[in-house]
């Protein structure tokens, strides 16, 4: 697993509000410049450091990816008309959580050292 799929789930979770809260039209989104501000500045604060391929902002960026799945299982069971969205966004979140385990565990044990069991 690369950085770079970290990054791109991460991404999309961030590119899905504008459009969810911006573009989309009515039914399925609120149209609202506000919303739409509001729901990306949080992700906006650790993505220079995913980007970079820094561990603890990928780990601060799963932090938020559990408040949003939290919005979207709120979103997806309270409101049948931005259930697509909200069902999207549940998708991405638990998407960058689980690819963000992937790449922890393989690049820990990328850099492990061997440990000699026993006395010398």
């Amino acid at each position: 697993m690369k950085q770079r799929t970290v990054f791109t789930f991460y991404l999309a979770l961030l590119v899905l509000q504008p459009i969810w809260h911006l573009l989309l039209p009515d039914p399925w989104g609120s149209q609202n410049w506000i919303l739409a501000l509001i729901a990306s500045l949080p992700l906006l604060l650790p993505v220079a450091g995913i980007a970079a391929g820094r561990f603890r902002s990928m780990i601060w960026g799963g932090f938020l990816a559990v408040l949003y799945f939290m919005v979207g299982v709120m979103e997806a069971w309270s409101n049948p008309d931005q259930r697509i969205p909200a069902c999207v966004q549940i998708v991405l979140s638990l998407g960058y959580c689980a690819v963000l385990v992937i790449y922890a565990r393989q690049g820990s044990s990328h850099t492990s050292t061997s440990r000699i069991d026993g006395p010398e």
